[in-house]
């Protein structure tokens, strides 16, 4: 990274931001303090000075993936949707954690860069899709890592290499550090060849996902061997309802807001769902889905 020198200061602090307004199942109440920097170098230090205040920290991105509570969340969450540098070296993209994955996927069809196309239609931004290692089955972001340059617990910042990371299948192993910047080692391709790829995914994508409604992508990992929608589906959960939030008829590994869910309905729908498959099948699903804890009281501000 080639900036001026980092500083926290230059990161406005704002108050009560509705988080809601933040995740893709447009649910959760208000931050008690919330940031949004504009550079990595920011983050880093921003980070390194609210962890020497000891001051509670929750990092949120595109907010896929993410349950934020209905009472919000005391301390800090710091948000990093400003930090959309994308630059092109060569076969490589060098991204920050606040470019988005359709910005993304956009970008390297365009630069005729192939590698990174399953990602069309996967909603968030390359901070959550490499702490979650995002993907299908059978792929993750992570394969096309290069390079990732890391904030650690304690201030320091690091370049690693996949290797030294060990992502794993739906978990980037990133255990606390935070993202900074990647660099993607993609491949030459026609351009038209790449669009006609990624039309085909989407529209496999639209066939068989809610991708319409307000949902945080897949609520469960998928077993070894198995699907997570097919137990939920078959354990008799597809179209069951919990308040305003629904598993979508039309894939039962999503979680939808159908209107006025809150954290609560979905927190009991995916337990109920859970405890479903467990009584049928003897499995116990583990949740992509992360869930924030409630607040012991409710933030006011």
């Amino acid at each position: 990274m080639h900036s001026p020198a980092a500083s926290a200061d230059r990161v406005p602090l704002l108050r009560g931001v509705a988080l809601a307004a933040h995740t893709t199942l447009k649910i959760g109440g208000p931050a008690e303090f919330f940031y949004a920097p504009q550079r990595p170098e920011d983050l880093a230090a921003l980070l390194t000075r609210l962890e020497s205040a000891g001051t509670p920290c929750r990092l949120l991105g595109g907010g896929a993936n993410t349950l934020a509570p209905d009472g919000g969340v005391w301390g800090a969450v710091v948000h990093t949707g400003a930090l959309r540098g994308l630059f092109r070296e060569g076969n490589r993209l060098r991204a920050w954690p606040g470019v988005t994955l359709p910005q993304l996927v956009r970008a390297a069809c365009d630069a005729g860069l192939g590698g990174v196309e399953k990602l069309i239609g996967v909603p968030g931004q390359i901070g959550g899709a490499l702490a979650m290692n995002a993907g299908s089955s059978e792929w993750g972001i992570w394969d096309a890592v290069e390079e990732v340059t890391l904030w650690e617990p304690g201030g320091g910042m690091r370049a690693f290499r996949p290797e030294e990371i060990g992502p794993r299948y739906r978990d980037g192993n990133l255990r606390g550090r935070v993202v900074l910047e990647c660099a993607l080692r993609l491949r030459p391709e026609e351009p038209a060849a790449l669009k006609a790829r990624q039309d085909e995914f989407l529209r496999r994508k639209n066939a068989t996902q809610p991708v319409t409604l307000s949902s945080a992508g897949c609520a469960f990992k998928n077993p070894p061997g198995d699907s997570a929608g097919r137990l939920v589906d078959a354990a008799g959960m597809k179209g069951a309802r919990e308040g305003g939030a629904k598993i979508s008829p039309l894939h039962a590994n999503f979680i939808v807001n159908c209107g006025g869910a809150s954290a609560a309905d979905v927190r009991a729908l995916a337990t109920r769902a859970e405890e479903a498959v467990a009584a049928r099948f003897g499995v116990r699903l583990e949740r992509e889905l992360v869930l924030w804890p409630e607040p012991a009281r409710p933030v006011s501000l």
